[in-house]
């Protein structure tokens, strides 16, 4: 699997941008992510679940419910 190489991380367990302080992944994030697997697709649908079920444990460690968006976020864009 690749190693994502942008400066839009995320800060965890928030799941904002370290960069620009928008949900995780941000636009930017999503823009460079997808020119790194532009030829791998499948390789980001699963570094972006993998993601998923990181911020689903994050964000859940406090016992609040997670996010609705959360599919949106990581993997409805992913195509």
């Amino acid at each position: 699997m690749l190693v994502p190489r942008t400066d839009h991380l995320p800060a965890r367990p928030s799941w904002d941008c370290l960069v620009c302080e928008r949900s995780w992944p941000c636009a930017n994030a999503k823009e460079d992510l997808a020119a790194q697997y532009r030829h791998f697709p499948s390789g980001l649908a699963i570094y972006m679940a993998s993601t998923m079920y990181d911020a689903v444990h994050d964000l859940t460690a406090l016992g609040e419910s997670a996010p609705a968006d959360l599919y949106e976020r990581f993997l409805e864009w992913v195509g």
